[in-house]
């Protein structure tokens, strides 16, 4: 009776999920088998299973590939560094499939040749996004024999049958788990799938046991996936798009083999990448490269639109929301830097000390219940605006420049420190994605002699309310602005930043 009070089951048509025993992390995040929110528990905090679903290595990755790839970083990265659990991740590539063997046939051009091709660039892709690397990577052609085991496992089991022309198919007795499926829509029973498909004339033969042939795309995740983390995994993540059938069919799959009811505990979906409300894929050719998106936006900016969207969204790439990301990032490299400028003495002021205090302490403890509530990264970046606009004001209104402040300094230092770490978690440096130019101490020389020429012509403007001047005062800052030079005016100071 204990053991049944300390399990969660929610029930869902005739599917339970089960919470699992273990480290509860806090984190409330969406289930979907249950179709809510449940407590996220890990079964140990110290090595959690993750595996996400890799790449069909036939063609290009494009920048739908690449929003779920981004979100999942984030998710990984907080996970690991906000909450402290250890991840192992695992990932495989999909280097033999119908649309590889067809590419092949097409092109006149070797299997491997094509898959070589393709997987080096996705590699260079994730690199170009600062994607964190799968701790394992799992070739499909390079596991063929285990896959082949899992099969045959599920062909002795009597989960599976072959068929007619030699190919083995998974018997679907239960269904639905993850997404509703009504058997109206799918004939007079569930539609099964293949787990092994015989070889054709023209394909390659992989010279096992029993039939020549090669794993049907959902059979090899759920073989790779359970042969490294066994019967229960903590999360299995991908596209929404993945979730039926290959998420749907992975579980059937894992949960006969296994002869238990939950094989993953945690689905992880990341929504859609939409353009004009309709959603990106190649068979709409409506595909956008990550090589041809980063030429006018930079990985930075893409990852703060990611941030900026919740992961279970559909996200919008538009123009203007490309733009969204950029000033947002140039907010916070600005604040950052105008915030050193001031602890660098600079600029003295002098701040309400405990009022930013008592921000910083409210602004953590809103952060810390978004990341709870279903990892809400886009409330996230509102609390940090609010942070940065409010500190921006307190800077700015005050009107003490004969002595440093040393307690309102201190506040300030630990929202500047506070700012930078939580960007650096969603994975970002700051200091490495503010442009780089090669400037000598001549030309910072020749910035302050401008900046100090500019704000004697600026007081004497103010003094003799002579708006011509001041009109010449405001273009010369705007002209700095456009090369990257922010300036600041302060009462009897003006203050430049890159």
């Amino acid at each position: 009776m204990r053991h049944q009070l300390h399990r969660y089951f929610h029930k869902r048509l005739n599917h339970l999920w089960v919470k699992p025993v273990g480290y509860d992390t806090g984190i409330k995040i969406y289930n979907c088998v249950a179709k809510e929110k449940v407590p996220l528990v890990v079964r140990n905090k110290d090595c959690s299973s993750w595996y996400t679903c890799g790449p069909t290595v036939y063609d290009s990755s494009h920048i739908g590939h690449a929003s779920c790839y981004v979100k999942l970083d984030i998710l990984q990265r907080l996970l690991r560094d906000y909450f402290k659990i250890n991840l192992v991740t695992v990932m495989n590539i999909t280097d033999i499939d119908d649309k590889i063997i067809n590419k092949s046939i097409q092109t006149k051009t070797p299997i491997s040749e094509i898959t070589q091709h393709y997987e080096k660039e996705f590699w260079e892709d994730v690199e170009s996004l600062d994607l964190m690397k799968p701790d394992l990577v799992l070739r499909v052609t390079e596991h063929i024999p285990m896959i082949e085991d899992f099969v045959l496992e599920l062909l002795n089991k009597g989960a599976a049958f072959k068929d007619e022309d030699g190919s083995i198919v998974f018997n679907i007795k239960e269904y639905g788990k993850l997404q509703n499926v009504s058997k109206a829509n799918t004939g007079p029973a569930y539609p099964n799938f293949t787990l092994w498909k015989a070889s054709k004339d023209n394909e390659t033969n992989w010279n096992i046991k029993y039939p020549n042939g090669r794993p049907g795309w959902h059979t090899e995740c759920s073989a790779l996936a359970s042969s490294v983390f066994g019967s229960t995994l903590d999360f299995h993540a991908g596209g929404d798009d993945l979730r039926f059938p290959h998420h749907e069919n992975e579980e059937a799959q894992c949960c006969a083999y296994f002869s238990k009811s939950q094989w993953v505990n945690y689905w992880v979906h990341t929504g859609h990448l939409m353009q004009k409300s309709t959603k990106m894929s190649k068979s709409l050719q409506n595909t956008m490269s990550i090589r041809t998106m980063l030429k006018s936006c930079d990985s930075n900016t893409f990852r703060m639109m990611c941030l900026m969207s919740h992961y279970r969204k559909n996200m919008e790439f538009t123009p203007e929301f490309v733009n969204s990301g950029e000033k947002h990032l140039e907010n916070y490299r600005n604040f950052l830097t105008y915030c050193k400028s001031v602890i660098d003495g600079k600029l003295n002021i002098c701040i309400n000390g405990d009022v930013l205090t008592k921000l910083l302490i409210n602004s953590k403890e809103e952060i810390h219940k978004a990341l709870c509530d279903d990892f809400d990264t886009a409330y996230c970046v509102k609390v940090l605006n609010n942070l940065i606009n409010v500190t921006y004001k307190m800077i700015n209104a005050s009107r003490e420049n004969l002595n440093r402040d040393l307690q309102g300094m201190l506040s300030l230092i630990n929202v500047t420190n506070f700012v930078k770490h939580t960007v650096s978690v969603f994975g970002f440096d700051l200091d490495q994605t503010s442009v780089v130019k090669e400037e000598s101490k001549d030309f910072d020389q020749l910035i302050n002699i401008l900046t100090e020429f500019r704000q004697n012509i600026r007081l004497a403007g103010l003094e003799k309310k002579n708006e011509n001047l001041l009109q010449l005062c405001d273009g010369v800052r705007n002209n700095l602005n456009r090369i990257g030079i922010i300036v600041k005016d302060h009462k009897d100071k003006s203050i430049w930043y890159k």
